[in-house]
């Protein structure tokens, strides 16, 4: 008979086979497993994928009753949702309309009005549903469609909606949609909507000649090409807007509203009279246009204006970022003493602007560290508790996704001090993704060994040595891109710890010599550590050594960065970073900059320096980009990619 360990170990290792047969609605491979894990945790699993992946067969009495049965299950609601979704498609509408209270998504409402409309229960205000979903964007078109294909059999699609579907399309940039509507168009809406996608495909060519009637649509048209223009050229598009508003009337908000638009493109390609263009707009239309004007004026390096600009932005000059900035223009125009007042204020926080207030004062960084003390008593509990159970063990059988839900559920409601045990047990699995989150509340944020984890050494020791990468770095790049979540999966498609893009990941793999057949084998830790190593190493030859331009490459691509380096000259890397155009960007640096002293407090006990760290940004910082990576990083690996749990 098998000890308790040899059971699990065996379980585990059937259900990762049996997980791919359910998947794949193979029961005569699934059904020996059936009864075999009949007591392992994950065996409603098991059940799920089957029926999920032969929910369009499935008796519906038996869906439901397992839906019901597990309904305190993650998965319960999810495939409630896909089997309203089938039902849909079978055109089940008495199914549908029992189910109609799981009205969650546009896809569900799309299969309840249906079942209206459709199934022979309607009334005008379900013709009158039919018809907003009609000119609801981004409707998924698969369910939708019989309800569409209906309106339109019944003349219930008027020339004024599809009118307005266009317009809405041509207003949101959904040109694609827009283009397929409009040969439904009377006439004279076909040749506006005609008129609009052609000056779109090419903004510059069409605006500059452009004769169209002076009305609202038409101006709506001529507006959206100019900021369309402004995009990525604001000076090009400044011009056309001067031409444009002497031939047509333009109302006094939208000619306001448009000047002020096109400073702020202005400021965000920081083009040499982006400041004098701001100082001519109102502040109160774009919140934006005073910030920026301090902005432009630090980067031009005049203090005097730019402490000028940061005392009148009001409330917003009590964050952190503008003390910070109030207190280096004092400094530059000698009023030392008030400067120092700010910096040792600042000073006390371990984060960015903390580190840089420090370093002007020359104090040590105030990181307070304290361990957090394990309950065993507290975590032997939770680890017994049935959603703990099959969050761990979904863990080592690498779904994640499915583990995240279970964790999620499980941990939900926990008290404080309960919270902080969750995390120790997640840390113990080596779940470092959860750690983090599960800190949330749980009062043990002096942890720094949970809160800056030095997970896969032996994979990234090896790595930062060859390449000449400072390790605090690479982590420090980990912590905000996928805060160690090997599993993480962007919204755009970036995958993995370091959040690598398919594309990118295929390239760098080719040239240190490492196959990616598949875009998955980015999400196996050791495979994605390796390819960003290498990926990050490449940037940082590219940006000569500096760490600041390379994460920025990383973050928003090397094209814009090699944009936004001084024209001549050279800036005070603070100065440079909180004027890069792009917020997001600007707070990843700060927080990829900010992790690294962190680790490298935590890996060498006393931190380099932020100041020093990131240094000046040159004019001449950029270097072409190489035709292959260095020999160093170049150097074959080993590594087969495979995914693990």
């Amino acid at each position: 008979m098998l000890s308790a360990d040899a059971l699990l170990a065996q379980q585990r290792a059937d259900f990762k086979i049996a997980w791919k047969a359910a998947t794949h609605g193979d029961m005569p491979k699934l059904a020996p497993y059936l009864d075999s894990l009949k007591g392992y945790a994950l065996y409603p699993y098991l059940r799920y994928a089957y029926i999920e992946s032969t929910l369009d067969r499935e008796p519906d009495d038996l869906v439901e009753a397992f839906i019901d049965e597990n309904r305190a299950l993650p998965f319960a609601a999810t495939l409630r949702q896909e089997w309203v979704m089938s039902l849909a498609r079978r055109q089940d509408w008495s199914g549908v309309l029992a189910n109609d209270r799981y009205d969650v998504s546009l896809a569900q409402r799309c299969a309840v009005v249906s079942a209206h409309v459709l199934g022979g229960t309607s009334n005008a205000g379900w013709t009158a549903s039919a018809q907003r979903l009609w000119l609801t964007p981004g409707v998924p078109q698969p369910v939708c469609q019989p309800l569409f294909d209906y309106l339109d059999a019944h003349s219930l699609i008027s020339s004024d909606m599809r009118r307005k579907r266009v317009q809405g399309a041509l207003m949101s940039r959904d040109f694609v949609t827009a283009a397929a509507y409009t040969p439904g168009l009377n006439a004279d809406d076909r040749l506006w909507a005609e008129t609009w996608l052609a000056m779109a495909a090419d903004p510059a060519k069409v605006l500059q000649d452009i004769q169209v009637p002076d009305e609202p649509r038409y101006q709506d048209m001529l507006q959206s090409g100019v900021r369309l223009l402004a995009r990525s050229e604001p000076d090009t598009a400044r011009h056309l807007w001067t031409e444009l508003s002497k031939r047509y009337h333009f109302s006094h908000d939208d000619a306001r509203d448009m000047r002020t638009l096109l400073a702020m493109q202005q400021a965000w390609h920081l083009t040499p009279d982006a400041l004098t263009q701001l100082k001519d707009v109102h502040d109160a239309v774009d919140p934006d246009v005073p910030q920026w004007r301090a902005r432009l004026a630090l980067r031009a390096g005049n203090w005097k204006e730019a402490l000028k600009d940061i005392e009148a932005l009001g409330r917003a000059s009590r964050e952190t970022e503008w003390r910070y900035w109030r207190a280096r223009c004092m400094e530059e125009l000698g009023r030392t003493s008030d400067a120092r007042v700010i910096f040792k204020q600042l000073a006390r926080t371990p984060d960015y602007y903390g580190f840089l207030s420090a370093d002007r004062l020359k104090l040590d960084y105030r990181i307070v560290e304290q361990q957090s003390r394990p309950s065993d008593r507290i975590i032997d509990k939770l680890e017994a508790e049935p959603g703990f159970i099959r969050a761990r063990e979904l863990v080592y059988a690498g779904l994640y996704p499915q583990a995240d839900a279970e964790w999620t559920a499980a941990t939900r409601g926990l008290a404080t001090k309960s919270r902080c045990q969750a995390a120790l047990l997640a840390q113990r699995w080596g779940w470092y993704g959860k750690v983090i989150p599960t800190m949330a509340g749980g009062g043990c944020w002096q942890d720094l060994a949970l809160i800056y984890p030095t997970a896969f050494q032996e994979t990234l020791a090896p790595q930062a040595k060859r390449l000449a990468l400072d390790l605090s770095w690479i982590y420090g790049l980990i912590r905000q891109e996928s805060v160690f979540r090997p599993n993480a999966v962007s919204q755009v498609g970036a995958m993995g710890l370091m959040q690598l893009m398919p594309k990118t990941g295929k390239a760098v793999s080719a040239k240190i010599g490492l196959t990616l057949e598949n875009p998955r084998q980015l999400l196996d830790p050791e495979t994605n550590l390796t390819v960003g190593s290498a990926y990050m190493s490449s940037l940082l030859q590219r940006f000569s050594g500096n760490e600041v331009l390379a994460t920025a490459a990383y973050n928003a691509g090397e094209d814009r960065v090699d944009g936004w380096l001084p024209d001549a000259g050279s800036l005070p890397a603070d100065v440079w970073i909180d004027t890069i155009p792009y917020t997001e960007t600007r707070n990843y640096v700060h927080r990829v900059m900010a992790h690294t002293v962190m680790f490298d407090y935590r890996l060498n006990g006393k931190p380099e320096r932020l100041s020093e760290r990131i240094g000046k940004i040159a004019s001449d910082a950029n270097v072409p980009a190489p035709a292959s990576l260095p020999a160093a990083v170049a150097a074959k690996t080993a590594i087969k990619p495979q995914l693990k749990p």
